[in-house]
């Protein structure tokens, strides 16, 4: 099918669904409408003529039951107006009017006498004075949520009333300044600094907000040395283990940890002549924490580690090769091709290979000396390789079992089967190379990586200061 005739089929199929949906909205609309029940239908309408502008029976439909939902909306909200029923007449209104617009969008018009209006304007002006007066004596109660519900239903109302942009504003920095001195005061100061970095986003000079959300920070930020890894195997990367490491904690980009740099660390490390044996109680914790300004140190050895070159096995199998030969139909009395299978020889090879790894670290605070966490990380790579290897011509070779390659045997088998077949082409596409063991070293280091800087990310998120 041409480019052009196919667009044209795709635009036609798209013009006859609309068709049948437009039909299908109008005709329940219909029905809703013989039962009475406009607003119902006024939908359904709109929906049709979404569909399908030029629908003139859902246009005069929604034209007849759309004024007679809009007149039920206007009732409702003169009742509550003659009734003193501010909060509904208000509701009421705005109701009627948001139908209204949904209408007349469609190009469809209906009567809304101008009178009702100037009814809805005496009722929101009393309405959000009602709210305003709530709303400023629950402030002052410190009934923070309730008024900052009211202030932010008057800024709905009408955007820009009175001061309620700056009342609204106080009813959430008062509880949350509050808040921030209670958890500054019990040494909570990752939660402080939440409660006052509220407050400083909305004003930024109320009271000491600003020195008290600097100084929450400083005292909830984790600064963190990641001492090299302990390596007593004969396979160095503990600098690897480091650096991943340190790579993690970096991408996950959190504001209370600070790392402190690579270089900095090793230089201290390499002037003091600080011991890099595995601090089993945290004995040396506290010194270089100092020296190296950091809050805590994360520590770790390698307990185990183990390669497994690549090694691989070969075996000699037996198998068929097809071939098609001419051979004459005698009832058919013609030449035809006959399928025959030769007896072959083809070699399979498999091997394998495997990295293990197993790491013990801590987190441990450098101001007391206490472990904040501890664990082992065990996990393993490996990487298999089989395959088929064949001098002949390898699409016609099947797998099958042979005694003799020059004599036929009764128990000569060949595997014809689609899965026999297809069990045989796979091996030979299967990879011929080893995955290589740096490559499967480098996923175990991210692996731990990943736990490790996980580990220290949930302990700084549950942590109490």
């Amino acid at each position: 099918m041409k480019p052009a005739l196919r667009l044209f089929s795709f635009a036609l199929m798209l013009v006859l669904a609309a068709c049948s949906a437009t039909k299908t909205y109008t005709k329940k609309a219909n029905k809703m409408a013989e039962a009475g029940l406009h607003d119902e239908a006024s939908t359904l309408y709109m929906q049709a003529l979404g569909h399908d502008r030029t629908n003139i029976d859902a246009r005069i439909g929604l034209k007849k039951s759309g004024q007679l939902a809009l007149n039920t909306y206007l009732d409702r909200f003169y009742r509550a107006h003659g009734q003193q029923q501010y909060k509904e007449s208000v509701y009421a209104y705005r109701k009627a009017e948001g139908f209204y617009n949904d209408v007349t969008a469609f190009n469809v018009e209906l009567e809304f006498p101008p009178y009702y209006k100037q009814s809805y304007n005496e009722d929101v002006e009393v309405y959000l004075k009602q709210l305003y007066d709530q709303g400023t004596s629950l402030l002052q109660a410190q009934r923070f949520k309730e008024s900052e519900a009211l202030f932010r239903e008057i800024t709905t109302l009408r955007p820009g009333y009175r001061d309620v942009g700056n009342l609204k504003k106080m009813s959430i920095i008062i509880p949350a300044y509050e808040s921030g001195r209670q958890s500054f005061e019990t040494g909570s100061y990752r939660k402080a600094y939440g409660h006052f970095d509220e407050v400083f986003k909305l004003d930024a000079q109320y009271k000491d907000v600003a020195e008290l959300r600097r100084v929450s920070k400083e005292r909830a930020t984790l600064t963190i040395a990641v001492m090299p890894f302990e390596n007593s195997n004969a396979y160095s990367f503990s600098t690897n283990i480091t650096s991943f490491i340190v790579s993690d904690l970096a991408r996950a980009n959190n504001e209370f940890i600070v790392l402190v740099d690579r270089e900095h660390t090793e230089k201290i490390i390499r002037e003091q002549k600080l011991s890099l044996q595995f601090d089993e109680n945290g004995k040396t914790a506290s010194r270089a924490g100092e020296l190296m300004g950091a809050r805590v140190l994360l520590t770790g050895r390698v307990l185990d580690m183990g390669i497994q070159n690549p090694n691989m096995r070969s075996q000699e199998k037996t198998g068929y090769e097809s071939y098609q030969e001419k051979v004459y139909n005698t009832e058919k009395k013609r030449m035809e091709n006959v399928t025959r299978y030769r007896k072959v020889m083809y070699t399979e090879f498999q091997g394998s290979s495997a990295v293990r790894l197993k790491v013990q670290y801590q987190l441990i605070s450098a101001e007391t000396g206490t472990i904040l966490v501890s664990d082992v990380f065990e996990g393993s790579e490996s990487d298999e390789v089989q395959y088929i290897s064949y001098d002949g011509n390898a699409r016609n070779l099947f797998a099958g079992t042979w005694r003799s390659r020059n004599e036929p045997h009764p128990a000569d088998r060949v595997f014809t089967s689609f899965s026999q077949k297809q069990e045989v082409d796979q091996m030979l596409r299967g990879k011929r190379d080893f995955r290589p063991m740096n490559d499967m070293l480098v996923e175990l280091q991210g692996n731990l990586s990943n736990r490790v800087a996980s580990q220290v990310l949930q302990y700084e998120m549950q942590r109490g200061q």
